[in-house]
Formats: structure tokens, C-alpha cells, sequence
């Protein structure tokens, strides 16, 4: 109650400084519920994570998933991809800090939340300097959020940066920085010998006994044991319970589908859009320059202008506010129509805007929703039903049920697998077939496992019926392999010792080349070289000068002298190197031990279903 009535204050303050009427109190019913905090999809000791605040993070998360694959996200690849948990973790990291700001009593003053939010968004108060109603009323309906989580999430922001800059805000000194460069960009000039065991010729072979009586293959085969072994082997039934497969029995009426989109209006605005031509700088001269050539002229002939000049420019249809960098949002969605921007500088270049179209935000009609809500809907009451499902099988499996029974009385399917070894994913199975080899590898014989949640909408119950332990394959069945094996090996040890015998000679490189029958090659080698073998790499960078090497690497050989470590002379220092965030990362790690973290599953999959 406490938290709640300072987000209440601070949201009363920001009216009287900047001399705004008190609609927050009167009107609250017209900005989205305004103190109505009940539904949250987390708590971390009791500070809340309202479900607007997922939702916009959510939105965000998609977003960018959606740029980067080109199309709409669905709630399935949504969930396959855990989006979903990638903005609740962002917020929950938040909630950490902000629990344990209030657990201390580190506040900030009203006032500077309030001049902060206005510094953020100005375009919120029109030229007296009070906030105007219906642009602020715009702006929370298009970021789907409510003023107290507006003002939450200033409020945050400001004690995060200030308690930052007092505790982590710790570099690098620029020397160290030289080291750190310097280490990080050294080549390493080595003589480098590589061939394939395969070629390289054993003098001694015609004299070897490669049969079965050879005790030398005999002890080889003993010694390696672990490479010639059957799999341990086990056939397993399970059942699958997905909520794709009950999607049919929950349908809803036309009736519903209509008082849910009248209950709800809010979750069906579209949001205002528009189309820009964005035009891209090197410089601030540059663009200035751009800007004065374009000085009262159409988008037609600017256009003319940046082709016949040859200007890079962007052109971009119906896009939203949170689909375009804060730092050109905050102009574009302030500009008129053919109107042009100020010079905007990103990380990127320098930009300037020029609006084309304004696509106002609108209220979708109920027959362009009705298959968001049926899908919304029957997601819900498949939840629901499986949520039932799921505590009744549980309940079946402590009362001692078999598979085949509960398969019965639930009226599921029991599928199979035989002979299945255990491994990581494969590419032969799907996913359910490997969650189930894996998972199956962890229980007991004739033991019904516990529901196994492989994903937000799939579940799995198991049984192994038979188990076929580990055995070492007989020598005679696989004596080829084992004797071809043995002869490298002897080839791997002449290699070696040859090596050995040759650290004191000043040309070994080349009497090893010589006696490898081999191509040697001085190459300058550094940590992000692709063209070898990464174990190779790690190999070099961790020999001593004028050191001879021989590395195997499956059948491939590798003879090395390291001959030189160059490191640059001149480094190019940029900013010294920040450890804030690894500083405020141990620090959450340690305070999250005392947090209290629960989430509402149920109400996320909820918002998740609302994904098209």
C-alpha cells in the first residue's frame, strides 16, 4: 500500500509542477485504469510487474524479432523462440534492483522524476508548458501503458543511473587498457607442418603381426576399451500432451467472442503509424549542408535532389513508434507532414526526416478481431483444460497408475521408441522424440516419471520399458578397425618421438618436414584465425618460444615451432574500458539470493495467445 500511494504522489506532483489539472484523479477511468494494479504476470518480494509493463516489453522483443526475419511473429514461434522470457527477464532484473532500492530507502525527489519525464517526453505538453490531455492519452494507449507505470518506470531509471554512478561507475586505467589491446591483437609467427596420418609412411609395417594372436593389438584394444563400446540401449513408451491437440473442443461462440471485444476495446487500437524518408550523413557538415540545398523544396524534388547527388536515404510505410530507435522516434513522431527534421545523430550516422503520410492511431473493427479473440479465447480455455488434465495425471502417478492406465482413463495415446542411445539432439528425431530419449536416459526402469514440461505447450509422461546396458563391442567382430587404429598409433609415436629427438637441431623444422614426407609453410597466426582448427589455435597461443609441437587432430597432423610473438607497436586507445556492467552484474547475483521471484503463467500465456 505504501508503494502504491508514492507512485500515487509522484504522478500528483508532476501535475502541480508543471500546472496541469487534476484529470490523474477525476478522469482515471479514461487513461487505462489508471491505480488499477491487480493483475501483474510477476513479483519479486512483493514489488510488482503489472502486465502492461510486460506487454510493452513484449511488443518491443517482437518487434525487433520481426525486422530481423521479415514477417509477423506467431504465439507459437514466439514461445519456440522464448521471447517471452527474454523481456520478463529484463524486467525482472529491474524489479530486483528496484525491490532492493526501496528495501534501503534510496529515493529520488518527486520533483526530479517529474522534470525527467517531462525531458523525456516533451511533446506531451503543448507551448504553455502543461501537458496536454489527449496527447498524453495517445502516447499511454500506443505504449499500452498506465500513468503509474509510466511513472514507475521514470522512477526506476533515475535511482538505477544515480545508484550506478555512485557504485559501479569504475573504468579500466587507459594503461591497462594498452596491455589488454595489445595482448588481444598479437600475431604469432610459427613454421607450421600438416598432413594426414594416413599418408604418412610406416617403414616397419610389412614387419608387424596384424592378426587376432598379436598380444600388442590384444592390450591396445584393452587399453582403449572405451572406444569400442555398444551403447547402452533402452525402449521407452510415453504419452505427449499437447494443447495443439485439444484446440478443436474449445472453440468459442460468436457471443463471446463479441462481449470479450466489447470488455476489452483497449487491447484492439492500432497505433499510429506513419511513412518517413530518412536521409543518412557522415558528418554534421554534411547534413547541414543537405538541409540548406533542400531549403523550400517538395519531397519530390528533395528526392531528385538526393539521387542526382548521389545521398543515401531510406524510404519506410506505416511504421509505429517503437519500431524506429528512440533517437529518431522522438522527431519523426513530432514532425508534419513534409515537414523536416533537425539533424538527429545515432550511433549510426547523422540523419535527417522528412514526413510523408500520417496514419492516425485507430480502433480495429470487431470483424478484422473476431480470429484474435477465437484463438485468444480457446488458447485460454485449452490452458485451463490442460492445467486440469496435468493435476488429475498427477495425482494418478503418486496413487501408483501405470502408463497403460492412466493412457485409459484420460483417454490418451501411448507411442513408443526401441533401442534408442543416448545422445544429444539429433537431427533424425523431431523434438518430442529427442526430449523423450533424453529425459528417458534419467529414470529408472518400469517407473512412471513425473509431467515433464518440454515447452510452454507440450508436456511428456514416461516409462522405460527395457534397458540393454553398455558393452564392449568383441574384438573379432571389429578387429579391422581396432588393428587400423593400432597402426596409427604406432605412426602417432614414431611421429613424436622423431619430434623429440629434434628440439636441439636449429633446422628441425625442416628434417621433420623432410622425414614427414611434407610441405612446411611460416604463417603469421592470430587468435581469430579461421583457416585452422580452433584446438590448433588455443595449441599455438599457448607454446613457448622455439617450442616444437605435434598435435592430432582426428586424423589430420600438426608439427609446430613457435618462431616469434609480435605484438603491435602502436595501439589505438579508444574510451577507457568500463566494468560497470560486470560490477552491477555480481552485485545482482547476489542480492537476487534474497528476492522472492513468482510469476503468473497463466495470465503470460494468456497475453502470448493474443499473437497471431
Amino acid at each position: 500500500m505504501f508503494r502504491a500511494l508514492g507512485k500515487s504522489k509522484i504522478a500528483f506532483v508532476l501535475a502541480i509542477l508543471f500546472g496541469i489539472s487534476l484529470f490523474f484523479f477525476r478522469g482515471s477511468q479514461r487513461y487505462s485504469n489508471l491505480f488499477n494494479s491487480d493483475n501483474v504476470v510477476a513479483s519479486v518480494s512483493g514489488t510488482p510487474i503489472s502486465t502492461t509493463t510486460f506487454m510493452r516489453s513484449l511488443q518491443l522483443n517482437v518487434n525487433q524479432y520481426n525486422q530481423m526475419i521479415g514477417r509477423q511473429l506467431t504465439a507459437e514461434e514466439i514461445q519456440t523462440f522464448q521471447i517471452h522470457s527474454i523481456a520478463l527477464s529484463s524486467l525482472v532484473n529491474n524489479a530486483v534492483f528496484e525491490n532492493e532500492f526501496d528495501s534501503i530507502n534510496f529515493i529520488v525527489d518527486e520533483k526530479v522524476v517529474a522534470s525527467e519525464t517531462k525531458n523525456r517526453f516533451p511533446r506531451l505538453y503543448n507551448k504553455d508548458n502543461k501537458l496536454d490531455e489527449k496527447s498524453l492519452n495517445d502516447f499511454l494507449r500506443q505504449q499500452n501503458l498506465k500513468i503509474d507505470d509510466l511513472v514507475n518506470i521514470i522512477d526506476f531509471e533515475v535511482r538505477s543511473r544515480m545508484f550506478d554512478n555512485i557504485l559501479f561507475n569504475t573504468e579500466y586505467p587507459g594503461y591497462i587498457e594498452t596491455f589488454i589491446n595489445k595482448y588481444n591483437n598479437q600475431v604469432r609467427n610459427v613454421d607450421l607442418i600438416k598432413f594426414n596420418i594416413n599418408d604418412f609412411e610406416y617403414k616397419k609395417l610389412n614387419d608387424l603381426d596384424i592378426s587376432l594372436s598379436n598380444n600388442k593389438i590384444n592390450e591396445f584394444y584393452n587399453q582403449n576399451i572405451s572406444n569400442y563400446i555398444d551403447p547402452e540401449t533402452r525402449d521407452i513408451s510415453y504419452i505427449v500432451i499437447k494443447n495443439e491437440d485439444f484446440k478443436n473442443q474449445f472453440i468459442p461462440s460468436e457471443s463471446e467472442i463479441r462481449n470479450y471485444y466489447q470488455d476489452n476495446q483497449n487491447l484492439f487500437l492500432e497505433a499510429e503509424r506513419r511513412d518517413f524518408i530518412q536521409f543518412n550523413f557522415k558528418s554534421t557538415e554534411e547534413a547541414l549542408k543537405f538541409k540548406k540545398e533542400i531549403s523550400n523544396s517538395n519531397i519530390g524534388e528533395v528526392l531528385e535532389f538526393a539521387k542526382n547527388n548521389q545521398l543515401l536515404y531510406n524510404e519506410f510505410k506505416k511504421v509505429s513508434e517503437d519500431e524506429v530507435l528512440e533517437e529518431l522516434s522522438k522527431n519523426i513522431f513530432n514532425l508534419q507532414i513534409n515537414q523536416v527534421s533537425e539533424i538527429v545523430e545515432t550511433t549510426l550516422a547523422k540523419h535527417i526526416v522528412i514526413v510523408k503520410n500520417i496514419y492516425p492511431s485507430s480502433q480495429k473493427s470487431l470483424n478484422s478481431s473476431k480470429d484474435l479473440i477465437a484463438k485468444m479465447l480457446s488458447e485460454v480455455e485449452i490452458n485451463n483444460y490442460i492445467l486440469d488434465l496435468k493435476n488429475q495425471i498427477s495425482q494418478q502417478i503418486i496413487d501408483g497408475y501405470s502408463l497403460n492406465d492412466i493412457a485409459l482413463n484420460n483417454s490418451l495415446l501411448i507411442k513408443t521408441l526401441s533401442k534408442k542411445i543416448k545422445s544429444s539432439n539429433s537431427e533424425d528425431f523431431d523434438f518430442i522424440t529427442n526430449q523423450v530419449i533424453s529425459e528417458g536416459f534419467k529414470i529408472s526402469k518400469d517407473f512412471v516419471s513425473d509431467i515433464i514440461d518440454i515447452s510452454d505447450t507440450e508436456s511428456i509422461i514416461l516409462n522405460v520399458d527395457n534397458i540393454d546396458e553398455a558393452k564392449p563391442k568383441k574384438l573379432e567382430d571389429i578387429f579391422d578397425i581396432v588393428s587400423n587404429d593400432w597402426i596409427k598409433s604406432l605412426k602417432l609415436a614414431e611421429i613424436k618421438t622423431y619430434t623429440d629427438d629434434q628440439k636441439v637441431n636449429t633446422n628441425s623444422i625442416k628434417d621433420i618436414s623432410k622425414f614427414a614426407n611434407a610441405n612446411f609453410e611460416n604463417i603469421n597466426v592470430d587468435i581469430d584465425n579461421n583457416d585452422l582448427p580452433k584446438d590448433l589455435i588455443n595449441n599455438l597461443f599457448q607454446s613457448k618460444l622455439n617450442e616444437l609441437k605435434v598435435i592430432a587432430i582426428n586424423d589430420e597432423i600438426y608439427v609446430s615451432r613457435l618462431n616469434q610473438i609480435i605484438f603491435p607497436e602502436k595501439v589505438i586507445n579508444t574510451n577507457e574500458i568500463s566494468i560497470l556492467p560486470e560490477l552491477r552484474g555480481i552485485f545482482g547475483a547476489e542480492i537476487v539470493k534474497t528476492k522472492n521471484i513468482s510469476t503468473n503463467d497463466n495470465l503470460i500465456e494468456a497475453i502470448i495467445s493474443q499473437y497471431q
